[in-house]
């Protein structure tokens, strides 16, 4: 398993012809979203293409029930926020999640997505901002490891925080993973070793 982490500024420009290389939901993505789209999705292909050997031209993304995209060759996953870009890439299924850490109503969020273990001892904690990113980007790449989406977290995926380390607690589970992408952003890792 490895990730790469991007600033913005550090993404190369993709050229407006590159667009062609785009399938129709990226197109669709690309219309809302514009040139830094393009760009994310370039570099994407290219690390593909190059841990693959296979030509930029050459990669087709497929995409799971939920909309994950994937491709058979290289499993991979990625996240943004703000101006962070992280793509992550395994042997096997992967989940990544990066988030730029601010305020937010955090025992509300917090309500929503974690289960009552761990809901319970992150009020009695007093909401944490740390523990919050943490847990929210753990569930995240939970849910991207297995395809689905944030909101199916709660039930399907519990976990805890413990000391700054997120410990699944339900058959099967992937590793989890915390890492600091960049200053004052939080990310998670979710693999099957």
């Amino acid at each position: 398993m490895h990730y790469l982490v991007y600033n913005s500024s550090q993404i190369p420009p993709a050229a407006p012809a590159d667009a062609a290389l785009l399938d129709a939901h990226e197109q669709e993505a690309y219309a809302r979203h514009g040139a830094p789209y393009l760009a994310r999705r370039m570099l994407l292909r290219r690390e593909l293409a190059r841990l693959t050997g296979l030509q930029v031209q050459g990669i087709r993304l497929q995409y799971g029930e939920n909309g994950k995209p994937h491709f058979p060759p290289q499993p991979f996953n990625m996240s943004h926020s703000r101006d962070c870009l992280c793509l992550a890439f395994h042997h096997r299924e992967i989940g990544v999640d990066v988030e730029y850490m601010r305020p937010r109503p955090f025992a509300a969020l917090a309500e929503r997505f974690m289960a009552a273990p761990q809901l319970a001892a992150f009020m009695e904690r007093g909401c944490p901002q740390q523990e919050f990113y943490a847990c929210w980007c753990a569930a995240e790449a939970l849910v991207k490891h297995a395809g689905s989406g944030i909101w199916h977290a709660q039930g399907r995926f519990p976990f805890l925080y413990d000391a700054g380390r997120i410990v699944p607690q339900f058959p099967d589970a992937p590793q989890v993973e915390l890492f600091s992408p960049a200053p004052g952003f939080m990310g998670a890792l979710a693999f099957s070793p």
